[in-house]
C-alpha cells in the first residue's frame, strides 16, 4: 500500500527501507487517521519503547556508527532480547568485536536468554 505518506517519506529518508522510516510512516498515519493495527506494528512500538543504544559508545541506535552493536536498555516484554544489563561484560567484548569483523551489513549470532 503506497499512500501519500509512504512516498512523503521516503523522499524525506536516505536510507529506505528503514526502522526509522517505517516509524515516520506510522506517525504520519496516525497523524491522518489511517491507522492499520498490525502485529508488525506493535513488534515496532515495543522496539521503540526497548530504548536501544550501541554497547560501544552509550548513542542511540542509527545514530550513524560504524559497525554498532546495539542492545536494548529496558525490558518491555518477553519478546524483548537479551537487554544490555543482563549481559556479562565479557560476553559484550565478544559480541562486540564479532559485530567489528562481520561488518553493518550483517547480524552477529543471537544471545540465549535464560528464563
Amino acid at each position: 500500500m503506497k499512500d501519500a505518506c509512504y512516498h512523503k517519506v521516503k523522499a524525506q529518508y536516505d536510507v529506505f527501507p528503514s526502522a526509522r522510516a517505517s516509524q515516520a510512516i506510522a506517525k504520519c498515519r496516525k497523524g491522518s487517521g489511517s491507522v492499520r493495527k498490525t502485529e508488525k506494528g506493535t513488534e515496532l512500538k515495543r522496539w521503540q519503547s526497548e530504548k536501544w543504544v550501541d554497547q560501544k559508545t552509550g548513542k542511540a541506535c542509527g545514530a550513524g556508527g560504524k559497525n554498532e552493536y546495539c542492545r536494548p536498555t529496558k525490558r518491555v516484554s518477553d519478546k524483548t532480547p537479551k537487554t544490555a544489563s543482563e549481559m556479562s561484560s565479557a560476553e559484550k567484548r565478544r559480541k562486540i568485536s564479532e559485530k567489528e569483523r562481520v561488518g553493518m551489513g550483517a547480524r552477529v549470532k543471537p544471545l540465549s536468554r535464560k528464563k
